[in-house]
C-alpha cells in the first residue's frame, strides 16, 4: 500500500502538498456518519501532518480565527 501511494504521487486531500513536501500523509476512507458526503465513502483521502496540527490547533483554541487554511484546486 505504502509504495503504491508513493508512486501515485499522494496529495493531502485537505491542503494539496505532494508526500514530498511534508514529513507525513496519512491515509484512510471515509465512513458513513453524519457529515460525510457519500460519494465519499469508501473512498480514499489523506491528510498531512502539516493540517492534522493546524485542526489540532483550531480544536484546541476555538475562539482564534484561522485565516490560514489553504483550498486544495
Amino acid at each position: 500500500m505504502i509504495a503504491k501511494m508513493k508512486a501515485r504521487g499522494v496529495r493531502c486531500s485537505f491542503c494539496g502538498r505532494s508526500n514530498g513536501e511534508v514529513a507525513n500523509i496519512v491515509a484512510g476512507t471515509p465512513q458513513q456518519t453524519s457529515g460525510v458526503p457519500k460519494g465519499m465513502i469508501g473512498k480514499s483521502a489523506f491528510i498531512c501532518n502539516e493540517c492534522v496540527e493546524r485542526y489540532r490547533s483550531m480544536i484546541a483554541n476555538p475562539e482564534t480565527p484561522n485565516n490560514s487554511l489553504t483550498v486544495p484546486k
